[in-house]
This record gives C-alpha cells, structure tokens and sequence, in this order.
C-alpha cells in the first residue's frame, strides 16, 4: 500500500444528507424512480456520491445517502428540494451534515500535510 499525496483542501463545501424511508417509501420509491433517476442525471455534477441504504446482506432499502457539493446548505436544499425523493415524502427523517472531505478516492489523497495540523482542526481551529 501506498502513501496517500496531500492535495489541496475542496473550497466548495459538502453536505451529508442521511435520509430514512417513511412507512410509503417502497411504493413512493417505485413511483417517482423514473423522476429521480431525470433529477440526479441532470444534477450529477453536484453529487460526490449517492445510492441507497440498505443493512448488509439486504437487498431491502430502508434510506438514502447523498453527498452534494454546493456553495451552502440553502443550494444543496435547492438541489434536494427538486428531486421526487424529497418532494413527495418519501423520507421520514433528513439529517444534513456539513462535510469536509478529508481522506480518499474521490478527493485523490488526504488534505493533511502533518498531524499537527489535523490536531488544530480538530480542536476548532
């Protein structure tokens, strides 16, 4: 295994939204699929990731999991608020999440250059 590089840290901030299926979600979820799929194909550029939740070794979803890239949260909102998913209430309950991307594939490395750093950040900082 390899060193990740350090590279720089995203300017853009990036929002988790945990979303948990409602008591409807399987038939709402068959209905409005086709204007999902229209909605994240058109806004796929904003998406770090998305996909359903389900317990491991369930073909059974009970949520989603989105990760949106947006200058704050009112227009990561915006793009949710667009999609079938979230207008027709399918969810039950939405958590968002300010993230940093800190480590991994997507963002091609991890953002620290010492743990030093990383202390400060985490501290507040």
């Amino acid at each position: 295994m390899s060193e990740p590089p350090t590279i720089p840290r995203q300017t853009q901030p990036t929002f988790l939204f945990v979303c948990k299926d409602g008591p409807m979600a399987k038939e709402m979820r068959l209905t409005h699929l086709e204007g999902h799929l229209r909605h994240v194909e058109k806004h796929w550029r904003s998406y770090v990731t998305a996909g359903p939740l389900k317990a491991p070794g369930s073909p059974v979803i009970h949520g989603s999991c989105l990760i949106v890239c947006a200058d704050d949260v009112d227009q990561a909102w915006e793009i949710m608020n667009g999609d079938p998913y979230f207008t027709c209430g399918m969810f039950e309950t939405v958590e968002v999440h300010d993230m940093t991307m800190s480590i991994g594939r997507y963002p091609g490395g991890k953002i620290w250059e010492s743990l030093e750093s990383v202390r400060q950040r985490a501290n507040g900082g």
